[in-house]
């Protein structure tokens, strides 16, 4: 069933939200007050961090209004954030550290890792989505690769993901990572952004 730019109504812990999704703009959510059923003002759902390890470069500020643009365009879908840190240890840390109900699901952006086309994507993160998956994680690796440690690790929580044979610049793979996740929320909602 396509809900794109159509009212509906969601019944989530006991609380009916009437909503209209419109991916140009914000999701309006109306839940009024009754008696029979408690209020409820936000609609949760999956959480999606995209993170770069290394300094972000005087190139990669081209391409971060963009990556931003994409990512805010996710809201009423998932809730996108991006993070930064100095060296792949420093965000293994972070990563150990996650707190939720369900352990982060995480793809490492990695040149050895399964290529997946934009509908594969979409399924992947629906289907975490589905199962209750609270937070995933996209990760872009260092200027020198992921040690095995941490392709290790990426294997066990989700997988690694390519872009593609060729070598690309680190902000340029985050722009591209950041409009697909966009493009499977697309997918996930019937959206015709998406043309396939």
């Amino acid at each position: 069933m396509t809900i794109w730019g159509q009212p509906f109504s969601l019944i989530t812990h006991g609380c009916e939200i009437s909503c209209f999704i419109d991916f140009g703009g914000p999701v309006s959510l109306v839940a009024p007050r009754t008696r029979n059923r408690p209020r409820c003002d936000t609609l949760i759902c999956m959480r999606v961090t995209l993170v770069q390890i290394g300094a972000l470069g005087s190139s990669a500020e081209v391409c971060e209004g963009l990556v931003q643009d994409y990512l805010r365009r996710c809201r009423g879908v998932l809730r996108c954030e991006t993070q930064a840190f100095r060296n792949e240890g420093a965000f293994l840390d972070w990563l150990a550290k996650l707190k939720g109900r369900t352990e982060a699901q995480l793809l490492l952006l990695d040149g050895r890792g399964k290529q997946m086309s934009s509908e594969e994507l979409a399924a992947w993160l629906g289907k975490r989505r589905d199962d209750g998956t609270q937070h995933a994680v996209f990760a872009v690796g260092p200027a020198d690769g992921w040690s095995e440690e941490a392709r290790t690790e990426g294997k066990r929580r989700g997988g690694l993901l390519s872009l593609g044979p060729m070598t690309l610049a680190h902000s340029l793979a985050r722009l591209v990572m950041a409009e697909q996740i966009y493009r499977a929320c697309t997918i996930l909602t019937g959206h015709p952004y998406h043309r396939g």
